[in-house]
């Protein structure tokens, strides 16, 4: 991987179904540590790009134009038919639905990190314990002992950003991770989300509605009427369009 390239890079992207274009013509970029905010009206399919970029689009979904993750072209790939490099880790909004409720934490983070085993060895276990305890697990062992239904449900999005990062993916995708959260819980979350992707030199995508979310980050994609009204950063990008969307946003920051 060239490290002079951007993570991910997309270039002239169009997604729809046979009847319309859900996006039009999408380009942007995200260098190695830096989080790209996503943000539209509801409604429009931010959700679709996330899926496009990741690779699991549904079938009668077209995409075309260019994406490359590590500078390597996966735009036309599904995301099995990827090398481990270029497969995008997505964390979603419901974390319950996401984690399996059959199985412990402990067996579901030693999958994410061996692919092919639910029991850690103990190098493997302390490398799982010592990434809980960065992200803010006081009992990791206890938490690994413990069933998805058992944790709350910041805890159980926790686990999901361990799950991301235990996987090696080089972009790590956050698809409304808090809406189902407190405030408190929220911004803990987003912190440790921004917080792994510097450390980790990740390219992240939060896809969100809250506008504060989005300002903390180092750029902000806007997308309405298929297209992208602004892109940047965040509060350059806002006050420079006259798109009636950023209008609306830039009242709420005044």
């Amino acid at each position: 991987m060239n490290n002079d390239l951007p993570l991910l890079e997309v270039k002239n992207l169009t997604i729809g179904d046979s009847t319309r274009a859900i996006f039009e013509d999408l380009s942007f970029a995200i260098d190695p540590g830096h989080t790209l905010a996503v943000m539209g009206p509801s409604g429009i399919g931010k959700s679709m790009l996330s899926k496009a970029i990741a690779g699991f689009t549904p079938t009668d979904i077209k995409v075309s134009g260019s994406i490359k993750v590590g500078g390597v072209e996966v735009s036309s790939l599904p995301l099995l038919a990827r090398q481990a490099p270029q497969r995008p880790a997505v964390i979603f909004q419901d974390a319950l639905q996401a984690l399996n409720p059959l199985a412990k934490v402990g067996a579901q983070l030693s999958l994410a990190l061996s692919s092919t085993s639910t029991k850690a060895n103990p190098q493997q276990l302390q490398q799982i314990i010592q990434l809980l305890q960065s992200l803010g697990f006081d009992y990791p062992k206890e938490t690994l002992a413990s069933y998805p239904s058992q944790l709350s449900g910041g805890q159980r999005q926790r686990i999901c950003i361990a799950i991301a990062l235990l996987g090696d993916a080089s972009v790590l995708i956050a698809d409304e991770p808090t809406s189902a959260l407190d405030p408190v819980s929220e911004n803990e979350i987003l912190s440790l989300y921004r917080q792994a992707i510097r450390q980790e030199q990740l390219a992240g995508i939060l896809i969100t509605h809250d506008l504060q979310a989005a300002l903390a980050c180092d750029k902000l994609l806007v997308i309405d009427d298929g297209k992208m009204i602004a892109y940047g950063q965040p509060y350059k990008a806002l006050h420079e369009s006259e798109h009636r969307f950023c209008s609306q946003v830039r009242e709420l920051m005044a």
